[in-house]
């Protein structure tokens, strides 16, 4: 037996048939609005999770035994149709097999169930009234058979008329008619129903009376138009001809017909035409190449627009295009609309699209919804379904696992309003829901055959646990309008930093050719370069204070600057001297003047600059030679020799005055890994990467964290090679002896890791370079699945950051992107800063280094971020942040990937406060 869930609500309804097909462009007047959907006053985000309220359940019919049974047994179509619920005034009429209830929508509780004797049979067929009726029909039987029917009063439940006419043989216009009824719909508030001959019926009296004989016995598809006033159908078994028929209603007279011949000249194959349901306009043919649809004039049959898509097509749909085979792919659940326009489900969202005019109304993409979903690769639909009175759209999405609903302008095309079926009640409209409005709320039904597909035995898709629901009544919440008292931890943010200024790139720079740009901080002045040229911009303002040139040769540029530990007046940088060259000059710049005060040209045996280290203030220049240098005097005087000359060269928190540098040895055999004392670099200790890790793939860097020298890591296999056996293994060093204290691996690669509370090895190793350190040997970085604090002494995770809904949430568009994140720690290493980019946007976030907290996130809005959104680098300066430009990931996501570079202003170098920020307590 059915059980019967009512949940009241105290909510007065103003009732009324709502189901679409009213002027699309409807605008009310402000009394009429106040009845309308309650829509928040700050329209949602279509990216991340649902934030608002839910709807709020009324009435929840849970599956029937008997339904289940049968699903698997009769034509889905007719499982369809048997379980189901209309609204008429305050009255909820759910039906399913035997069971014909009504149930009040004020309160939820059942009023009445019909004593309809069905003999052993189910019900079929039921009423879809367009309006508030007395009474509906019900048509059913036994099987597929379905030639009985039954008259029943709203009010009551109350059987008034039965009727078994369509099992007489019946003479109309000069034959048999009666049989099983195929089709029941509603016409101008009467119920007409169409028998397997071909024949129309109008419901009188609770008698079916013969009005109109169809030019065919059976149709493949037959709908009315979205104003009713046609009726489009497809023949079914037409030898070839696949003729479609249009009819005038109510009348059911007879207009025209086309056949293929005339509808899809291209197509040479066996056909087999598709009407839209939402707008029986729309036919298409399908072949085993592609998709033809068209559009014909209701009115009289004549194409009026044309379209064709391949099947194989792999290239995504730009923004603002009509992807036809997506289209067709959910033909069933077009939403058509009086003017001709009809809305598409889409792969990515919902487009409103004339065939007759080419024009696209809008394309609201919905890709970035996050709903929950227990499986690891969701695929999330999005469905029309109907027109609210004051003009918006109603669309379900569904994933199998969650279900929300949507409300879009059906005008413009912006999302107004989100709501999240209720998790506990969700069970059965997961999946494909079937939706129909009403005014104050909504009606879902379960989708027996998308339902019995996503979670068919063979897939091994084990099916939701706890009540299971045919038919679930609905009512939208009172908005919240409360400001959020918290950072959002999932989904996008809303707040924007403040854009201060910069270094902008000139109008006519080549958007494709590479910048060269970088920013050092000073202590006073953020010191911005992009080729030879030099500027000084005040870091808690963004103003610019002065602009040089590091040398008269137009091809020059800075290669190497260092990163000052502390304020300095005078900024050593490494320079080319012209296009083409090495780094093989430097240049000192008076910070607070903007001059250049020295200039040196490297002796041929220091070959070139490889990196300027600053230690206590002091600018120390690495050769080629593996010289460390001073510049006195305008000549560089040797401090000390390094053993080799280093690939990495990182500094350890734990001890501020040890770096360690690695070096490869014979070809990358087996790697040295030294260790000295600062400032005057004395050798402490030295020991090797086979020692270390016990063997070296050649073909792999042995890698240093960037946030702490003193965690070596390495990589065995190929990483080209995505079936070759790839391990990975990371190891902590004694600052002392350079002995290992500890090591994780070799552990084979995991490219699917993605939980958040346990280390991913693999991105330890691929994210060390953007690493940071803590003096207690701690590191943070990022993963897959977010950022996380590591003990490498304790091999055990210290926080962890689930990021994947606020990544998954940043804008983007529809070509292929690559994620970057970027870490940095301010406030004396109390907080961490976060940048993450996808080559569309930049977010930025802190997080409490000691807790994991998020304590604040910030996006940098479009007109700001041009030039900035592909993995930028970061200089956090005065309690502000530099986002600087990247000649290598720009390349990537501006050429590699097709992409065109934004219009509007394009910036070397951003500089951004953070509104809200409070610096971390000491």
């Amino acid at each position: 037996m059915r059980r019967v869930t009512a949940v009241a609500v105290a909510l007065a309804l103003a009732l009324g048939g709502c189901t679409g097909g009213g002027d699309d462009d409807r605008r009310t007047s402000d009394d009429e609005k106040a009845a309308g959907l309650p829509l928040p006053k700050k329209a949602p985000s279509a990216r991340g999770p649902a934030t608002g309220p839910a709807l709020e359940p009324k009435v929840l019919l849970a599956s029937s035994d008997a339904l289940e049974q049968q699903a698997g047994s009769i034509d889905t179509a007719q499982v369809d149709r048997r379980s189901g619920a209309f609204i008429s005034g305050s009255t909820v009429v759910g039906y399913s097999i035997d069971d014909v209830s009504g149930y009040s929508l004020t309160s939820g509780e059942q009023l009445w169930t019909s004593d309809l004797d069905l003999g052993g049979g189910t019900v079929c067929f039921v009423s879809e009234p367009d309006r508030a009726v007395k009474t509906f029909t019900i048509a059913y039987g036994e099987s597929s058979f379905c030639s009985k029917l039954a008259t029943v009063r709203v009010k009551d439940g109350k059987v008034l008329k039965l009727s078994e006419r369509l099992s007489e043989s019946v003479e109309f216009e000069g034959g048999r008619t009666g049989g099983s009824v195929d089709q029941l719909f509603t016409v101008d508030g009467r119920d007409h129903l169409i028998d397997s001959s071909g024949v129309v019926w109008e419901m009188k009296a609770g008698e079916p009376d013969p009005v109109a004989r169809l030019e065919a016995r059976s149709y493949f598809d037959i709908y009315p138009t979205p104003k009713g006033d046609m009726l489009i159908g497809s023949r079914l078994s037409d030898r070839g001809r696949c003729r479609v028929d249009g009819y005038a209603l109510p009348s059911f007279e007879h207009v025209w017909t086309s056949d293929t011949a005339t509808l899809f000249p291209e197509v040479r194959e066996d056909c087999v035409i598709s009407v839209a349901a939402g707008n029986s306009a729309l036919l298409m043919q399908e072949t085993t190449e592609g998709y033809s649809m068209v559009q014909v004039d209701p009115a009289t049959g004549t194409v009026v627009g044309r379209g064709q898509a391949p099947k194989d097509s792999s290239a995504r749909t730009p923004k603002g295009q009509f992807d036809l085979a997506g289209a067709a792919l959910h033909l069933d659940q077009t939403f058509g609309l009086p003017g001709g326009d009809t809305v598409f489900a889409q792969l990515r969202g919902l487009t409103r699209y004339s065939l007759e005019t080419g024009k696209v109304v809008w394309d609201l993409d919905l890709d970035q919804l996050q709903l929950e979903s227990t499986e690891e690769y969701p695929l999330t639909t999005v469905l029309p379904h109907g027109v609210t009175a004051d003009g918006y759209l109603v669309a379900s999405v569904s994933n199998d696992t969650a279900a929300e609903l949507v409300a879009v302008d059906v005008k413009t095309g912006e999302l107004a309003g989100r709501w999240a079926v209720p998790s506990e009640y969700r069970n059965g409209f997961q999946v494909d829901p079937g939706l129909d409005l009403f005014s104050g709320g909504v009606v879902l039904t379960r989708n027996f055959e998308a339902y019995d597909r996503a979670f068919a035995d063979y897939l091994e898709v084990p099916k939701p646990e706890g009540d299971l629901y045919d038919i679930g009544v609905f009512t939208f919440p009172k908005p919240d309008d409360s400001a959020a008292s918290d950072v959002p931890t999932a989904g996008p943010t809303d707040v924007d930093v403040k854009a201060l200024g910069g270094l902008g790139a000139p109008a006519d720079a080549d958007p494709k050719a590479g910048r060269d740009v970088g920013a050092v901080r000073t202590g006073s002045l953020l010191v911005a370069y992009a080729g030879n040229t030099l500027t000084g911009i005040d870091p808690k303002t963004g103003d610019q204070s002065w602009t040089t040139t590091a040398t008269d040769d137009p091809g020059a540029s800075v290669c190497t600057a260092p990163e000052p530990d502390r304020k300095v007046a005078t900024l050593l940088l490494g320079v080319r001297s012209r296009e083409g060259a090495a780094c093989d000059s430097l240049v000192a710049v008076d910070v607070a003047k903007g001059t250049v005060t020295d200039r040196v040209a490297l002796p041929a045996s220091a070959k070139s600059v490889a990196r300027i280290e600053v230690v206590d203030g002091v600018q120390h220049v690495v050769t080629g030679d593996r010289r460390i240098s001073r510049v006195e005097g305008g000549a560089l005087v040797p401090i000390a020799t390094l053993a080799r000359q280093p690939y990495y060269f990182e500094r350890t928190p734990q001890d501020p005055t040890l770096v360690i540098a690695t070096t490869s040895l014979k070809d990358g055999r087996d790697w040295a890994i030294d260790a000295y004392r600062l400032p005057n670099y004395e050798p402490v200790w030295q020991t090797t990467a086979k020692k270390v890790f016990g063997k070296v793939d050649r073909e792999n860097y042995v890698n240093l964290a960037r946030g702490n020298g003193l965690v070596a890591s390495t990589t065995f296999g190929d990483v080209s090679d995505t079936d070759a056996t790839v391990k990975d293994v990371l190891v902590a060093l004694d600052p002392a002896t350079g002995a290992v204290t500890s090591k994780v691996g070799p552990l084979k690669r995991d490219y699917l890791a993605d939980d958040p509370a346990q280390l991913s090895l693999s991105d330890a190793v691929v994210s060390s370079y953007e690493s940071v350190g803590f003096d207690d040997g701690d590191i943070a970085f990022s993963q897959k699945s977010g950022i996380v604090r590591y003990s490498p002494v304790d091999q055990s995770i210290v926080w962890s950051v689930d990021t994947r809904s606020m990544v998954d949430a940043m804008e983007r568009d529809r070509s292929a992107t690559t994620g970057g994140t970027s870490l940095e720690l301010i406030d004396g290493g109390r907080t961490v800063l976060v940048v993450t980019s996808n080559d569309v946007s930049v977010e930025l976030m802190t997080l409490d280094a000691a807790k994991g907290t998020v304590t604040g996130r910030w996006n940098v809005p479009a007109a700001a971020r041009n030039g900035l959104q592909a993995s930028p680098d970061v200089v956090p300066v005065a309690g502000n942040v530099a986002l600087v430009h990247d000649d290598y990931s720009w390349e990537y996501a501006m050429q590699q990937s097709g992409r065109q570079v934004p219009s509007g202003k394009r910036w070397d170098v951003g500089l951004f406060s953070l509104p809200g920020r409070k610096a971390a307590a000491k």
